[in-house]
C-alpha cells in the first residue's frame, strides 16, 4: 500500500521536492523536476517507500516476447552489440516496450545476480508510474535521451543505478520502446556518463534504421545528406516513398531535419519527395540510373547541396526502367507532363488570343499578372508560361499568399539564415524568392498580400536582389515574377489595400481568363480534363439532359467545379454512361429549374432597382441590400468589406434606400 506523503498544493509540492534534493544534494534539470512532480501529484508515490520492482510470471513474459518478435528480431543486433562494447565497464543493457516492460537484457556475467536484485531482468516493469523518476520510465515520457543519475531516482532504493537511455521509434513516428546501459555504485559524477550516452543514442538510432530498412524493403527508400559533410550514422536521415512519390515512412534524423521546415498545417508523411528534395520520384530514379549513382542536387527544402542515395527493390527497378521506356516514348508526343500553353487555349477565342500576346513577350523580363475567377485555371497557366520560356529547366516555385499567416509571409518569402532568431532551424531557411531562383516565381492570390509586405517584395523586385534575415551579404535573383488574383485590384488600390506602384510592378501585362460560363469550347475542355485527370475518354457518355446542363450551367467554380463533377459522375456511374442521376444533388437542381420553366406562362416583367444597374458589382450590391433589409453592416459582413465602402459603392452606383423597405 502507498504511504503517499500529505501535501497540499503546489507550495507544499515545490517545498517537498526542494527539500528532498537538497537532503540528497542534487541540482536536476527540468526534466527530472517534471519527473518528480508527475511522481507526487500524478502517481502519488512516496519517495521512501519500500516499493519493489513489478515481475511478471513467465507465462506473461512468453506472451509479451511474442507480441513484440519483429520489433525484437531487429532491436537484439543493437541491444548485443552495445553490451559488448561496455559490459566489461560493469554495464548492464536492457531494451525495452513502450511502456517500459524489459524483453531482453544483457548483463555482466561476474555480476548477474546483483544486477537482477536491482531489478535489472527480462520481465520487469520500470514505468514511472510505477516506480517514479527512473531512466526507462522518464525517458518514455519525455520522449528524449537523458541520464537519471543515483540520487536523482524518485525512489530511494534505486539510488545505487546509474542510468543511460534513449527512445526508439518506428518509421511512422510511434515510440517503440528505449534502450537503457545502467551500472551500479558509480563512484564519479553525473558527467561521467555523457559517452555512455552518446553511444546508447548511437545504437538506438541504428536499430531505428534497421527497423526502417526492413519495413520498407519492398519500397523505393533514399538517404539523403549533405553534400562534403561529415556521413554520421546516427544522423543520416532515410525516407521511404510509395511509386507516386509520397513519402510514407522517415527514420528520426529525417523527422527532426525536415519537420521543423515544414507548415504548422503540413506533414513529413503523405508529403511530395519533390517538396523536399526539389526532384520527383521518375527524376530520382532516372538521374540515379535506377539507384546505381548518387545524385547531388540543390534541395528547395535547405540551404546546402545534397547528395541522394536510393535503394531500390529488383521489382522497383524493373518497373522503373519500364516507365523509363514509356515515358520517353510519350515525350516524343509530349513533352510536359502539365498542360502546354497550345493545350490550355483550346478552342475560345478569347484564350487563344491570350495565348498569342504570351507568346510575343517570353523570356523578355515581362512579369506577368493573371486575373479570373477563382477555379479558371491560373495556376495552370503559370506553369505552362514557365514550361514555355528559357526557365523551364529551372524550378517553378507557388506561393499562395492568402493561405501564409500574416507573421509567417515575410520568411516564406525571403528565408533567413541560421541563428536569425530563437526558435529558428539551425541551418536556416531558404525563402520562396530564393527558391525560384533561375526559374519562376508564382504568387498566387496577390491581392490578399499585406500592404507593408508589398513595399519589400516592390523593392526585391525592383533591385533583383533579396536580403534574407540574418544575411551579411543580399542574393541576387534571376526569376520569372507571375503572379494571379480574383480581386479587383484597381478597386483595392483605389481603397489603399493596394500598392499602385506594386501593381504596375507586376503587371507587365495583364492576362484576363475567362469564366467557364463565358467559354464557347466546353467540350474540349471536358475531353482534356478526361484524358488529363481521369483516365481517359474512351467509353465516356453523356445523356442529352447532362449535357444541356453542362452547357448552360453557371459553373461558379469554373474549370475546377467541373473536374470535380465529371470525377464525382465517374466514380458513381457502373458503365461510364453519365446521367442526370450521377450528377452532384446541385447540378441535378438546374434540370429541375428548366423543367419548370416550361410550364411557367411569362408574365410582363415588372422593373426593379437592379434592372436600372448595368454593372454585375452593383447588382450584387443591390441583391444584398434587398437580403439584409438595407442593414449597412450585415451587408458589409456579407461582402466582405468595411461600411464606409458600402456606402462609398451605393454613391457609385446613385443607389438610394427606399421609404419602405421591401
Amino acid at each position: 500500500m502507498r504511504n503517499t506523503p500529505q501535501l497540499n498544493g503546489t507550495k507544499d509540492v515545490v517545498a517537498y521536492v526542494t527539500g528532498n534534493f537538497q537532503e540528497r544534494d542534487i541540482q536536476p534539470g527540468d526534466q527530472i523536476a517534471r519527473s518528480w512532480e508527475r511522481s507526487l501529484l500524478k502517481y502519488g508515490l512516496d519517495p521512501h517507500a519500500s516499493q519493489g520492482i513489478e515481475i511478471l510470471t513467465q507465462y506473461e513474459i512468453q506472451q509479451q516476447l511474442e507480441q513484440h518478435e519483429s520489433y525484437l528480431s531487429i532491436a537484439r543486433n543493437g541491444l548485443t552489440g552495445l553490451s559488448k562494447r561496455i559490459a566489461n565497464a560493469g554495464f548492464s543493457v536492457l531494451l525495452t516496450d513502450e511502456v517500459g516492460l524489459t524483453l531482453d537484457a544483457k548483463l555482466p556475467e561476474n555480476m548477474k545476480d546483483i544486477w537482477q536484485d536491482a531489478g535489472l531482468l527480462v520481465g520487469s516493469s520500470w514505468g514511472e508510474s510505477r516506480v517514479g523518476t527512473n531512466g526507462i520510465g522518464t525517458c518514455l515520457v519525455e520522449k528524449e535521451s537523458l541520464i537519471i543519475h543515483q540520487q536523482e531516482h524518485f525512489m530511494s532504493s534505486n539510488k545505487p543505478l546509474s542510468c543511460s537511455v534513449t527512445p526508439i521509434f518506428d518509421p511512422l513516428g510511434n515510440l517503440k520502446g528505449c534502450l537503457n546501459a545502467s551500472c551500479l555504485g558509480a563512484k564519479r559524477s553525473k558527467e561521467t556518463q555523457f559517452l555512455t550516452l552518446q553511444m546508447v543514442i548511437m545504437y538506438g538510432r541504428m536499430i531505428e534504421n534497421s527497423y526502417f530498412r526492413q519495413t520498407y524493403s519492398s519500397q523505393i527508400t533514399m538517404n539523403i545528406k549533405e553534400t562534403n559533410s561529415f556521413s554520421d550514422l546516427a544522423q543520416e536521415q532515410l525516407l521511404a516513398v510509395n511509386e507516386r512519390g509520397i513519402i510514407i515512412g522517415a527514420n528520426r534524423s529525417a523527422f527532426a531535419e525536415y519537420e521543423a521546415l515544414l507548415q504548422p498545417d503540413q506533414q513529413l508523411l503523405g508529403l511530395s519527395i519533390e517538396e523536399i528534395t526539389g526532384l520527383t520520384v521518375d527524376q530520382l530514379l532516372s538521374q540515379s540510373n535506377g539507384g546505381a549513382t548518387t545524385i547531388r542536387h540543390q534541395s528547395p527544402k535547405l540551404l546546402d547541396e545534397i547528395e541522394i542515395a536510393l535503394r531500390v527493390p529488383a521489382n522497383k527497378a524493373v518497373a522503373s526502367a519500364e516507365t523509363s521506356k514509356k515515358e520517353e516514348t510519350k515525350a516524343v508526343k509530349h513533352n510536359h507532363r502539365h498542360p502546354t500553353l497550345q493545350q490550355l487555349a483550346g478552342e475560345d477565342p478569347q484564350v487563344r488570343q491570350n495565348v498569342q500576346q504570351v507568346s510575343h513577350i517570353l523570356n523578355k523580363d515581362i512579369p506577368i499578372l493573371i486575373t479570373g475567377e477563382t477555379g479558371t485555371g491560373k495556376e495552370a497557366f503559370a506553369r505552362a508560361i514557365h514550361d514555355a520560356s528559357n526557365k523551364a529547366n529551372g524550378p517553378f516555385i507557388a506561393l499562395n499568399c492568402a493561405a501564409i499567416p500574416e507573421s509567417l509571409i515575410e520568411s516564406e518569402l525571403f528565408g533567413y539564415r541560421s541563428g536569425s532568431f530563437t526558435g529558428a532551424n539551425r541551418k536556416g531557411m531558404k525563402g520562396k524568392l530564393e527558391q525560384a531562383n533561375g526559374g519562376t516565381i508564382f504568387l498566387d492570390e496577390i491581392g490578399d498580400m499585406p500592404v507593408q509586405l508589398q513595399t519589400r517584395l516592390l523593392r526585391a523586385l525592383a533591385e533583383r536582389e533579396i536580403m534574407p534575415l540574418g544575411a551579411t551579404e543580399p542574393t541576387p535573383l534571376d526569376i520569372q515574377v507571375i503572379s494571379a488574383t480574383h480581386q479587383d485590384l484597381v478597386q483595392r488600390i483605389k481603397d489603399k489595400q493596394f500598392r499602385e506602384d506594386f501593381y504596375y510592378r507586376l503587371n507587365g501585362m495583364s492576362l484576363r481568363l475567362p469564366a467557364l460560363r463565358s467559354r464557347n469550347d466546353k467540350d474540349y475542355i471536358i475531353n482534356c480534363i478526361l484524358n488529363s485527370e481521369l483516365g481517359g475518354s474512351d467509353g465516356v457518355s453523356f445523356a442529352p439532359q447532362v449535357s444541356q446542363i453542362f452547357d448552360e450551367y453557371n459553373w461558379p467554380g469554373n474549370i475546377r467545379q467541373l473536374a470535380n463533377v465529371l470525377r464525382y459522375a465517374l466514380a458513381i456511374s457502373p458503365d461510364k454512361h453519365i446521367t442526370l442521376d450521377h450528377l452532384p444533388i446541385e447540378i441535378r437542381a438546374t434540370q429541375q429549374a428548366f423543367k419548370e420553366e416550361e410550364f411557367v406562362v411569362e408574365e410582363p416583367k415588372t422593373m426593379t432597382l437592379s434592372d436600372f444597374v448595368s454593372d454585375e458589382e452593383g447588382r450584387r450590391l443591390i441583391e444584398a441590400l434587398r437580403l439584409y433589409k438595407w442593414n449597412i453592416t450585415q451587408v458589409s459582413e456579407e461582402l466582405n468589406i468595411c461600411r464606409s465602402t458600402v456606402y462609398r459603392k451605393m454613391k457609385k452606383y446613385n443607389i438610394v434606400q427606399p421609404n419602405d423597405i421591401y
